[in-house]
């Protein structure tokens, strides 16, 4: 005797399918949302670790030209190739953009809308830890 199987699949076989695909997306998500979030902090200590390195570079010009060691007031213009987005001096501060306030702060906005910044010492050319504001 032959059988005779019906092509496609159950309701049920799909239900199941689509509880399965629940539960990984239910899984993943978060993960992916930390995964995010620590790219965007190990990218922001990258830029803030290029910023210092600018400043040191600057006040070691500053050393051979004129025998003294000071810093700039600001740091974005000692680099060689500012970070993407880096608006200006007194800038909104707007998503993903870099900016350096009159107040004496490297600030940045995250994509998730969340602000940091960093307070800059121009007369010891360091920078504070990351403060959320």
């Amino acid at each position: 005797m032959k059988k005779l199987f019906k092509e496609g699949f159950t309701l049920i076989e799909l239900v199941i399918i689509m509880v399965v695909l629940g539960i990984l997306a239910a899984v993943a998500i978060p993960k992916m949302g930390g995964t995010i979030s620590s790219s965007e902090e190990a990218a922001e200590n990258t830029i803030i670790a290029s910023l210092q390195s600018a400043v040191e570079v600057y006040a070691m010009d500053q050393v051979v030209a004129n025998s003294v060691k000071s810093y700039p007031s600001n740091p974005f213009e000692q680099m060689d190739k500012v970070p993407d987005g880096y608006s200006g001096l007194g800038a909104p501060d707007l998503d993903g953009e870099w900016t350096f306030t009159s107040e004496g702060y490297v600030a940045h906005q995250r994509n998730d809308n969340s602000k940091y910044k960093w307070f800059y010492n121009d007369s010891l050319g360091t920078f504070g830890d990351r403060v959320a504001y």
